[in-house]
């Protein structure tokens, strides 16, 4: 009885294994010189980014790379092949080289009756983008992503760059302008400007911020029109994107220096107060167009000062639109 029960168990196990098993003869090179080792490289690297992003076991042909293979095996040939491997999916895909355009296309089948199930392309200008291309598709395979657009902010290629103004993020640095407003509660919510700089590390943005929210009517606790508030703040902070897709969400905080005066014009002799100091901020937004000359970031934070004017808390909720443009190496 166990003897049955431990064969039931292995039998069960092989044919959960072989349902993720996908059988890829290599890539077919059209016309591209020194095929071997393009073939054997791609095909390698393809497999490895699939495996790496994906619940899926790729078996490669054992001739790939051997001088002669030229892995132009027919679909029904490949389909065969597969299932002597037990692998319920074939995986055929060819490049292409074109007038300087280097054109990668994969397919996925079912081992039996041939069935498409998946197919998806990426273009490329020179052999050096042929490494993001392949890691846009391994994460592309079987999914409803595309490998044209599913971008990070490392796989920009020189195809890429073509006609958008894209760039493969390292470091770069931004500048930017912010328009925005406080709402500080049980007091006023005020508009807003302010500068931005931007130094994206390709993990975080640092950023550095000077912002300015204009003199407003307080509304609540002195109920006049006479009275009137300004602050402005100097951010030192860091965002975290949550992806390293071109648009992301992401989060921020950092410690802020401000100022905030309050002009009172209710006597004959009319007198400014206002505190200064230290705090800080914390929230997050979402990123748009990372890996763009100019991109958008959508923000919301809460502004903790850590003093007050005339016994005032002016904590309160900063949001806006910062839109930034990549500074000229």
């Amino acid at each position: 009885m166990k003897s049955i029960i431990f064969g039931l168990v292995l039998l069960i196990a092989h044919i959960s294994l072989s349902q993720q098993v996908v059988y890829f003869p290599g890539f077919e090179l059209i016309n591209i010189e020194e095929r071997e080792g393009l073939q054997y490289s791609t095909s390698k690297l393809l497999k490895s980014y699939i495996e790496d992003n994906n619940d899926y076991t790729i078996i490669l042909d054992e001739n790939i790379g051997r001088e002669g293979y030229l892995g132009q095996e027919t679909l029904v040939k490949s389909a065969e092949k597969a299932l002597e491997l037990n692998a319920p999916y074939l995986l055929k895909g060819e490049i292409y080289y074109l007038q300087g355009i280097y054109i990668i296309s994969l397919g996925a089948y079912e081992s039996t009756g041939n069935k498409l199930l998946w197919h998806d392309m990426a273009k490329g200008a020179i052999e050096q983008d042929l490494d993001p291309l392949l890691s846009r598709l391994g994460r592309s395979f079987m999914t409803q992503r595309s490998a044209k657009t599913d971008i990070e902010i490392d796989e920009v290629t020189q195809y890429d760059q073509q006609g958008v103004e894209l760039a493969q993020i390292n470091v770069n640095h931004f500048v930017g302008i912010m328009l925005g407003g406080k709402h500080i509660p049980d007091q006023s919510t005020l508009s807003g400007f302010g500068l931005v700089y931007t130094y994206d590390a390709s993990t975080v943005l640092f950023n550095l911020d000077f912002e300015l929210y204009p003199s407003s009517t307080l509304s609540i606790n002195h109920q006049s029109s006479q009275r009137r508030l300004q602050t402005g703040n100097m951010n030192l902070g860091v965002t975290y994107p949550l992806t390293r897709k071109r648009m992301t969400f992401f989060v921020q905080g950092g410690m802020e220096y401000g100022y905030t005066n309050v002009k009172d014009e209710l006597y004959d002799q009319p007198y400014t107060y206002g505190e200064s100091g230290i705090g800080a901020y914390v929230g997050g937004g979402f990123l748009i167009n990372r890996n763009s000359t100019v991109n958008l970031r959508m923000f919301s934070t809460l502004s903790l000062p850590f003093y007050n004017v005339d016994g005032m808390d002016l904590s309160g909720i900063k949001f806006g639109i910062i839109t930034s443009f990549a500074r000229k190496k």
